[in-house]
């Protein structure tokens, strides 16, 4: 399988700075209002960052990120961070990514299976034999919704969820797997 020579993990911390937090809360308010509408609530806010120099590496998606109006930071050396605000449904468990493109869903299994949708159309492709099941978007949040949770319910009667109650960690670790799993064409 081909990796990209532009595809860097990225690692994942909390965002306790209230600045950035309200600045989250504003850009995404529709969709945390919508979310809310479907039973999720506030799990964290998260800084997804892409180590040294990624700004310049990443100068044209960071472009593309302003346009969306994504909460971007940039710090030394030339670190490219991405702020987004997650949240998280119990039924099935569910974290919701707030990013600019719209929301993406993940729901993970004990045996390493990742259920992911977004309300948006996406380019990237589960590589053969990764445990990713990507569905496709319905268009909006609530039918994308409905879709994920009734494809996960159904999963849930042949395997056990990996976390009954959504962590920090559960969203760290379902993106990593997918950032492993996945190319983008």
């Amino acid at each position: 399988d081909t990796v990209l020579p532009w595809k860097v993990m990225a690692n994942y911390t909390e965002i306790s700075n209230k600045g950035i937090q309200t600045r989250l809360e504003k850009r995404y308010a529709k969709e945390i209002s919508a979310l809310k509408a479907l039973g999720f609530k506030h799990l964290a806010y998260c800084l997804e960052d892409h180590g040294p120099y990624s700004a310049l590496k990443h100068s044209l998606a960071a472009l593309y990120a302003m346009r969306k109006k994504e909460v971007l930071l940039v710090n030394w050396p030339f670190r490219l961070s991405l702020a987004n605000v997650l949240m998280a449904a119990e039924d099935p468990p569910t974290i919701a990514l707030c990013m600019g493109l719209g929301v993406k869903l993940y729901t993970s299994f004990y045996d390493g299976t990742v259920i992911i949708s977004s309300d948006f159309n996406s380019r990237s492709v589960p590589q053969a034999g990764s445990k990713i099941l990507r569905l496709p978007s319905q268009g909006n949040l609530a039918d994308t919704w409905a879709e994920h949770q009734g494809k996960a319910l159904a999963m849930s009667g042949q395997m056990e969820f990996l976390s009954e109650r959504m962590t920090f960690g559960d969203y760290v670790l379902m993106s990593s797997f997918e950032e492993q799993a996945v190319q983008f064409f």
